[in-house]
């Protein structure tokens, strides 16, 4: 496989970050006294993989004016992501969310996730938001700009901000939305929001399973059909494979075979498979090397117990993953006890996390 990388393009987020604090020794809340600190929320994690992969990113959202705020900031700026367009609210606070560990039936140890972003800056968001210079600046510059189905879950404003996304794009952009479909975040309310953004999207990333629950199917041709504004969807079959199927040359669709990992957490491996695909968009790489570095940065996170991966491909970490004949690719076992089979960047931006 080989690619013939342009110039990076540049990309813009819009979204959410939250702090999550997680208990030290993996201790359940009620039994916690002592807990490390993050920073999650899924545009915010492919915002810090896109540019710890080399790709200028803006990330656009709200914080308070809080301590918890300037830990988002400090850990954003430290992994190179642009924040001239993050805006600060002296009145709301920055949102909060605790990860625990906990026992299910079947004897596995899975996360547990506790939200505290109710009246969050972030969830006032708005369609003001698109007229502010800095959101103005930065969207006018990026060729890519990706948000996901939490953002209209979030708030009435950020409905109303995603709404209109499509035509605050700079001519020929992409608009890129991950599906992200959280029913508990929907409960009791039309997802109509959801539906406003979809029609706008360009570009789909979803699991087969979450499309089957809202959509009532994954089939792609009626996708297509059913969002007209859409060209590319990227669907995910789990631990599967991933394919990428485009609207002019739907019978074509470029099939992905997934790492093999010895997985610690699923937290934030959807964000990381956008983020390395994103990077391979906007480096003009094909179809199939886009999806590789998309698991391959899945595959890191999916080995550590933050929401972002502790280390990304280099460079030439990326030739490596891009570039490897199929007996190579298939041989690759992921694990946290092994060093990665590609070089890597240093880990920046994992502050404490």
């Amino acid at each position: 496989m080989t690619t013939s990388p342009s110039t990076v393009s540049t990309v813009s987020t819009i979204g959410e970050a939250m702090v999550v604090l997680l208990p030290e020794s993996q201790l359940p809340v009620a039994e916690a006294r002592e807990y490390r600190t993050g920073v999650g929320g899924a545009e915010f994690n492919v915002a810090s993989s896109l540019a710890r992969l080399g790709v200028p990113t803006h990330w656009i959202s709200r914080l308070g004016d809080d301590g918890f705020g300037d830990y988002v900031l400090d850990t954003a700026r430290h992994d190179g992501v642009l924040v001239d367009a993050v805006e600060r609210d002296d009145t709301r606070p920055t949102g909060l969310y605790v990860k625990e560990t906990v026992v299910a039936e079947d004897g596995d140890r899975r996360p547990r996730m506790h939200y505290y972003r109710s009246g969050s800056a972030a969830s006032v968001l708005g369609p003001a938001t698109l007229h502010h210079a800095t959101t103005r600046t930065a969207i006018g510059a990026s060729a890519i700009v990706h948000t996901t189905g939490i953002t209209p879950a979030l708030s009435a404003s950020t409905a109303e901000l995603v709404g209109g996304l499509s035509a605050a794009l700079a001519p020929g952009a992409v608009l890129s939305v991950d599906l992200n479909f959280r029913p508990r975040l929907w409960e009791g309310r039309s997802t109509a929001p959801l539906h406003r953004l979809l029609d706008q999207a360009s570009v789909l990333f979803l699991g087969v399973d979450e499309a089957e629950l809202f959509f009532g199917h994954a089939d792609a041709g009626r996708l297509f059909a059913e969002l007209p504004a859409l060209r590319r969807i990227v669907r995910k079959d789990e631990a599967n494979v991933a394919t990428t199927i485009h609207r002019d040359d739907q019978a074509a669709g470029t099939e992905v075979r997934s790492l093999a990992v010895d997985v610690v957490e699923t937290v934030g491996a959807g964000d990381a498979f956008a983020a390395g695909y994103l990077a391979g968009l906007a480096t003009g790489f094909t179809d199939a090397a886009c999806t590789r570095l998309g698991h391959a940065v899945a595959a890191s996170t999916l080995i550590c117990h933050g929401d972002r991966p502790e280390l990304v491909p280099d460079a030439d970490g990326i030739s490596t993953i891009v570039e490897a004949d199929e007996a190579q690719w298939a041989s690759w076992r992921i694990s946290p006890d092994i060093p990665l089979p590609w070089t890597t960047a240093t880990a920046q931006g994992m502050i404490d996390a």
